[in-house]
Formats: structure tokens, sequence, C-alpha cells
């Protein structure tokens, strides 16, 4: 398969009113980043109580910014502290051995 790269042509909105450009410009922003490359970048934010979406910027970056990052973080160690010590038990083949005195 061969792919073809097509350059859009700009249109802009002849209308005098300037909200009415100012959304026409908006719209043809989305479109361009929605059509473009970036878009494979596109996150949403993952921590709790946040609606955002942003741009990845390298490969590690998993928040918008950093409060929601430490926002998230202390959830986790609230989340942790109120289950309390997390107890393995041992698989029912193994017996469980004596510990011997010091």
């Amino acid at each position: 398969m061969r792919r073809v790269q097509v350059t859009a042509a700009r249109i802009f909105s002849t209308e005098s009113d300037p909200k009415v450009r100012l959304v026409a410009t908006l719209a043809r922003a989305a479109i361009d980043f929605l059509s473009g490359p970036q878009r494979e970048r596109l996150r949403a934010c993952p921590a709790p109580r946040c609606v955002r979406y942003f741009v990845q910027g390298h490969g590690r970056q998993e928040w918008c910014k950093p409060s929601c990052g430490n926002r998230a973080r202390a959830a986790r160690h609230y989340r942790r502290q109120r289950m309390g010590p997390t107890v393995v038990p041992l698989p029912p083949d193994r017996p469980r051995t004596a510990r011997r005195g010091r």
C-alpha cells in the first residue's frame, strides 16, 4: 500500500463576526490535530477527578500536570494504608515449618 501525502488548503471564514471566525479557527485546528501524527500521543489523564486530555511529551509521561500525579500517588498511598498490611498465604501443598527460637 502506498501512502499519498495530501496538503489541505487552509479555508478561513469570510464571516465578519469575530466569534464565528474564532470558532472556525478552533475547528480547523482541531481537525488538523486529530488528523495529524500527534493524535497518537493524545492521552486522557488517569488521575482521580481529572477530566483533561494531554499530548504525551515523552514516553514516561503519565499525567497532564504534576499535581495530578501527586493526587494519584496520594490516593494510592491512602488506599494502601486503609487496607492494612498485605498477607500473602502459603500455597496449600507446602506445610508451614516451625521457626526455631533465637
